[in-house]
């Protein structure tokens, strides 16, 4: 998820010329969150923290929001969104994916290190989220 909104990111970077250290610095971010998951070993990640329904349920998730995203960057790869529309799409990426996150290992105390990066990816989550915000806020584009 975390390479595919990267990705998304990057699109918008080249798109809006304007945007582009904005867009390429999220981007870059995102870069960096899939990095740190790929390092979770998933052996732990699965045997130590989510029961198999939870896994499933998470997996089946994550599998239709990259699905959506990935729909999306072809579509804007063909026809680029508005400058508003990439701003209001990273605005709604970043509060699904804050929310996956949330739903996956916000509701209890971090006993692991894993809960506590997973607790750290939802805070950049909905710190992209109020970027996006400012940026627009400050920049005029409503």
């Amino acid at each position: 998820m975390e390479l595919n909104v990267g990705e998304v990111y990057q699109l918008f970077s080249v798109k809006f010329p304007q945007d582009y250290e904005f867009w390429w610095k999220i981007s870059i971010e995102e870069m960096n969150h899939a990095a740190l998951i790929e390092s979770i070993n998933d052996v732990f990640l699965t045997k130590s923290i989510l029961s198999k329904d939870s896994l499933e349920k998470q997996a089946e998730d994550l599998s239709k929001l990259n699905f959506t995203v990935k729909e999306r960057i072809e579509q804007y790869k063909l026809v680029p969104p508005s400058r508003f529309e990439a701003f209001k799409y990273g605005f709604e990426l970043e509060n699904s994916i804050g929310e996956f996150h949330f739903e996956l290992f916000m509701t209890t105390e971090p006993d692991t290190p894993i809960e506590k990066i997973f607790q750290r990816l939802n805070g950049d989550d909905i710190n992209h989220a109020i970027r996006i915000d400012n940026y627009m806020k400050n920049n005029g584009i409503v």
